[in-house]
């Protein structure tokens, strides 16, 4: 993983608790996931979206178990958004290393990121549909790495090899456009409402 620390350890234990046979997520591509939940304008709370972690109903042979998974689940959630929140400009994502060749691998990140697009799908299309450039811009870049990830990706072959180098380049700051959009969404809301 390109960053480490005790709680992302402790995380990346609890996640690898989880049977195969669930198919849950990956550190990594839980990063994505989380990210993808917080810069998205309308919250989804956890009783929606933590199911998606674990990739079946949570049942581990003992209560402790559950409750630490879910707290290492939850604490990284906290972390990320407090980060966006306050330091945006620190913001760095977890993504996976190449054993062999050290490069980054961003794919199961995106993979996340994309998963916590679909739990809200209409709010995405809005900013689609935005005027702002800089946030349908960032939200065209994450389609087309997800795009790319899927091998559905209509750019010419330089340009698609160089979009997924500059990949983990682009993602923090991709992330950190659509925080701003969410945040510019939810401050005009606010005042929508003082102004009634």
């Amino acid at each position: 993983m390109s960053d480490t620390g005790p709680e992302l350890d402790r995380l990346q234990d609890r996640l690898a608790a989880i049977p195969p046979h669930w198919n849950g997520m990956n550190v990594v591509e839980l990063d994505g996931y989380v990210a993808g939940l917080i810069v998205c304008q309308a919250p989804v709370p956890p009783s929606e979206w933590l199911p998606g972690v674990w990739g079946s109903n949570l049942g581990f042979e003992d209560a402790e178990g559950t409750e630490a998974t879910v707290a290492a689940v939850m604490g990284h959630y906290d972390r990320i958004a407090g980060e966006l929140a306050e330091r945006p400009q620190d913001y760095v994502p977890v993504l996976g290393l190449d054993a062999d060749t050290g490069e980054e691998l961003w794919e199961p990140w995106i993979d996340g990121f994309e998963r916590a697009m679909r739990l809200r799908r209409a709010v995405w299309r809005q900013i689609a549909r935005s005027d702002d450039r800089e946030a349908t811009a960032a939200l065209s870049m994450m389609v087309a790495l997800s795009e790319s990830r899927r091998g559905r990706s209509d750019l010419t072959e330089e340009a698609e090899e160089k979009l997924r180098r500059l990949a983990p380049e682009l993602i923090p700051n991709l992330v950190c456009k659509l925080h701003a959009w969410r945040n510019s969404r939810q401050a005009g809301n606010a005042d929508s409402t003082l102004s009634a």
